[in-house]
């Protein structure tokens, strides 16, 4: 087993990182945001508006899809290059962040449990980390 690339690890974060903050902006912006404005008003407060909101979804956009193609190319030399094992490592990286996190929000009260939310999310965190490891390649 050779040592992870570095360089490579950082140049696919910042394509899955890329395809990740425009998925999710369509996703929670667009698809999704009246049932998040609704969710707000229920807890008494309206979604954050302005640029610094938006440079924290941007930073832990790409933070996230750094991690995730990192993540990848550790399990590639067990489960193998290619798409089978970037699904493998989204599925992995949506239930650690979206599921996870969804599960906890329901329980203390802060929002209702979406199955739609939840499944759009693993397409986006799917197809960011497919994005990442098309272009992670093990140092030579």
């Amino acid at each position: 087993m050779g040592k992870i690339n570095l360089s490579r690890v950082i140049l696919g974060g910042a394509v899955a990182g890329i395809v990740v903050n425009i998925l999710s902006y369509l996703l929670h912006d667009v698809v999704l945001k009246t049932q998040h404005e609704e969710m707000m008003k229920a807890l008494g407060k309206t979604l954050p508006a302005g640029g610094d909101g938006m440079v924290m979804w941007l930073v832990y956009g790409f933070v996230w899809a750094l991690v995730a193609v990192w993540l990848y190319a550790a399990i590639r030399p067990r489960l193998g290059a290619g798409p089978g094992t970037a699904v493998k490592t989204g599925v992995v990286v949506w239930f650690f962040g979206s599921f996870l996190t969804a599960f906890l929000m329901v329980n203390l009260g802060l929002m209702g449990w979406s199955p739609l939310q939840l499944v759009l999310e693993l397409v986006v965190s799917v197809l960011a980390v497919l994005a990442g490891a098309a272009v992670y390649k093990e140092a030579v």
